[in-house]
């Protein structure tokens, strides 16, 4: 390997982080720890960019290594329960967020991921738990939203779990699944007319109108949206 140029590691390795340049980032740590294999800007950094990459077993070495140092520390203990989620190691994923959630009760990602973790371990009552605590310290947690609302339906609570995905695309619209989701749970209610709203994205309050118009001219649910999307579409022009 060439030696490495006299500038700060910080500053370089943002720029390659921001250039998306993960295979110079590597190459950066590693020269790194020639010098010094004990470089914990190195050992995180290149954690970080393992990950992205996809080498998850690398980057928990990376982890690991500089855990040796202190077990305790947050930056490779989140690296590294990230890299074992993705190698759906849950029972290892729950040690890492207990170690978190031990120095700080209210980190909202630990939740989430625990949540996730005791889902994939049959444990979904205490997952929902967990998401309830993680969307009392932020109410627009997507992942927390989305994982309370998948794991309702999948425990047969499609009532309960509607409001979660109606939520989901308040804060992302474009975001497809929490519609089709949405759509399937209100047929499993046998709910035909709100399954088809739901499905053409349609949040529930405008729902309501629709099917207040559909009634209110005895038209069918269908062809009151597909009125009020023309209508729409002419204001638009």
């Amino acid at each position: 390997m060439k030696d490495i140029p006299l500038l700060d590691p910080v500053t370089e390795l943002k720029k390659l982080f921001d250039a998306k340049k993960f295979d110079a980032v590597i190459e950066f740590c590693q020269k790194l720890l020639v010098k010094d294999p004990n470089d914990l800007i190195a050992l995180h950094n290149l954690s970080t960019a393992y990950y992205i990459v996809g080498a998850y077993e690398d980057s928990i070495k990376c982890c690991d290594k500089a855990l040796e140092k202190d077990p305790n520390e947050e930056h490779a203990v989140k690296n590294k329960m990230l890299a074992l989620e993705k190698l759906e190691m849950h029972d290892q994923v729950l040690e890492c967020c207990e170690i978190l959630l031990s120095k700080n009760d209210k980190d909202v990602d630990a939740l989430v991921t625990k949540g996730i973790a005791l889902n994939k371990t049959g444990k979904h009552e205490d997952a929902l738990t967990l998401y309830d605590l993680a969307l009392e310290l932020d109410k627009t947690n997507v992942d927390a939203l989305m994982n309370m609302a998948v794991t309702l339906s999948y425990l047969g609570r499609y009532q309960d779990s509607i409001p979660y995905y109606d939520t989901v695309q308040q804060i992302m619209p474009d975001f497809s699944r929490a519609a089709v989701e949405k759509s399937e749970a209100f047929k499993e209610l046998g709910r035909d007319d709100d399954a088809f709203l739901a499905a053409q994205g349609v949040r529930l309050e405008d729902a309501e109108k629709i099917k207040q118009d559909a009634r209110k001219n005895k038209y069918s649910v269908q062809h009151a949206f597909l009125l009020k999307r023309y209508n729409n579409t002419k204001e638009n022009r």
